[in-house]
């Protein structure tokens, strides 16, 4: 009798100390990057496109105002490398074609960590300060 139940006991605990939290979600990592953009004489820009390579910002964030502000979250599979793209989408309608930039802000998010058991592997925010767009020539 001792013999069984020290054997139901053992595989018990195997079974116990085998189990992992299994993740029940992609991993993510919440990425939140704020600034204003302008153009070489220093005039908010309107109407740019900034957002993460690879992805995009919720909803409509990621548009730069009127006052050239811009700012907004994603959900991004975490990664090693972090870049923000900026994009003149309206063409002459903010006053002319200004040029793509990229910056990569990798230095200054939090690196990603292992995954928990929802997926969440971290978060991060970014403050990009003024971004300086040159018109196209």
């Amino acid at each position: 009798m001792r013999r069984i139940m020290f054997g139901i006991l053992a595989v018990a605990i195997c079974t116990l100390v085998g189990c992992e939290k299994e993740v029940k979600n992609d991993p993510y990592y919440v990425l939140t990057v704020v600034g204003t953009v302008v153009d070489e004489a220093g005039e908010p820009i309107q109407g740019i496109h900034a957002h993460p390579e690879g992805g995009d910002f919720q909803g409509r964030d990621g548009y730069t105002d009127y006052q050239g502000k811009f700012g907004g979250h994603s959900y991004l599979a975490p990664r090693n490398k972090w870049v923000i793209v900026f994009e003149d989408v309206d063409g002459e309608y903010n006053g002319g074609e200004y040029e793509s930039l990229t910056i990569d802000i990798t230095s200054k998010v939090t690196p990603p960590r292992a995954p928990d058991e929802w997926g969440f592997s971290g978060s991060g925010y970014v403050e990009m300060g003024t971004i300086v767009l040159k018109k196209k020539m």
